[in-house]
């Protein structure tokens, strides 16, 4: 299982984030396209992933459709892509 053991040769095989504190992302196309600020992140076993991945904390822009019941949310990294600093939506944002 991999929430048993760390993985093999941790933390040298750790591959980078793609994504770092402060950079702008949105979901990649689901239900809903939710957007914000990444303001956290860690790796942890993914199980649907069958290894360990980056996972993010993501603040919502004022803007992202949830942000009326959430403020932050999680992701795993293959489900956020970075966005342009000139998107619109991101300008209501504090």
């Amino acid at each position: 299982m991999l929430r048993d053991n760390l993985p093999q040769d941790f933390p040298v095989t750790v591959p980078p984030p793609k994504f770092q504190i402060g950079d702008r992302v949105r979901w990649q196309p689901q239900p809903t396209e939710d957007f914000g600020t990444i303001t956290g992140l860690h790796y942890a076993p993914a199980q649907h992933l069958e290894s360990w991945a980056w996972k993010y904390t993501v603040w919502l822009a004022l803007s992202s459709p949830s942000q009326g019941w959430i403020s932050s949310d999680s992701a795993w990294e293959p489900d956020l892509e970075l966005v342009s600093v000139a998107c619109d939506r991101f300008q209501k944002q504090p």
